[in-house]
């Protein structure tokens, strides 16, 4: 058994790595709060451009010519832009994304596809680099800095490459918050755009309103499908900036529970050592004046 001495140290500074947690995890709830905030405030705004855009479909407005919705009947560059954290201490978090992209990247590969990456997050650059796997581009996740700006240079960039036909698909792999207490790992295709799960469903007794466009379907299409993209990004990314959040609020408090499972563990430790102690120096005396009387 350990003397006192070294169990009070180590009491000591398990109570100091408590104290670390229960700080990161008070942080990481306030980042996840003003994450949530952001969140609710944009899906509004997400909904509002794709029934705009649904509204266009439905009412019989030709999409076939638009850039953005021709898709190549025999894909053979896909894209995929993976989002994750740049730190860890957040669970399975990281790894959950980066293993989900890995198994759809093996079964594009298999489909006799070039996969190109776009990385952003440099917790799944450090994972790539050390597998020694090739990087299209990457860059560090802004997280909380995310800005709309942010989001809007990423989406040209990434149907730049798409309408100059350097790639036939671009996919997202993020993390998607399905409730305030579920997120998932997914994958879905934003480019094309499938213009089918855009159309608005009308069940027969529904009426089909009539639409006078002011300009042309073309031009409208022209300005609100790129909106489209940017706001369908910024969302992807304030989504994932959130599972984070949460993921290293719940690794925290999983951490503080040990650290105080941890310390009450060797606080009876020491005291059997120091009952072991006392007990050991009464026996001794008692023996000793036994032996003198």
């Amino acid at each position: 058994m350990a003397n006192q001495r070294d169990i009070k140290q180590r009491i000591k500074s398990v109570g100091n790595t408590r104290k670390i947690t229960s700080t990161m995890e008070m942080v990481s709830t306030a980042k996840m709060k003003k994450m949530q905030t952001r969140l609710e405030q944009s899906k509004p705004y997400e909904e509002k451009v794709s029934e705009i855009i649904k509204n266009l479909i439905s009412s019989g407005s030709e999409t076939a010519d638009h850039p953005l919705f021709s898709a190549n009947n025999n894909p053979r560059k896909i894209l995929i832009l993976q989002i994750t954290g740049n730190r860890g201490l957040c669970g399975s978090f990281n790894t959950k994304v980066i293993e989900n992209t890995v198994n759809f990247q093996d079964k594009m590969i298999e489909s006799e596809k070039e996969v190109l990456l776009y990385v952003i997050g440099k917790k799944a650059i450090s994972y790539y680099n050390f597998v020694n796997q090739e990087m299209m581009k990457s860059g560090a996740n802004l997280e909380d800095k995310f800005s709309f700006e942010d989001a809007s240079r990423i989406s040209d960039e990434i149907t730049g490459y798409f309408l100059n036909g350097e790639v036939d698909e671009v996919y997202v792999s993020y993390t998607k918050v399905n409730s305030s207490v579920n997120q998932q790992p997914e994958i879905f295709k934003l480019l094309p755009i499938a213009s089918d799960k855009l159309q608005n469903k009308s069940t027969k007794n529904e009426l089909v309103t009539d639409y006078i466009f002011e300009p042309d379907p073309q031009n409208i299409f022209s300005y609100v499908l790129p909106l489209y993209l940017k706001v369908k990004l910024y969302t992807c990314f304030l989504e994932s900036a959130f599972s984070e959040q949460f993921a290293r609020r719940v690794a925290m408090k999983n951490a503080t529970d040990a650290a105080k499972d941890m310390i009450s563990e060797l606080s009876i430790t020491y005291n059997r050592a120091r009952q072991d102690k006392i007990t050991t120096e009464l026996t001794e005396i008692i023996g000793g004046a036994a032996a003198l009387g």
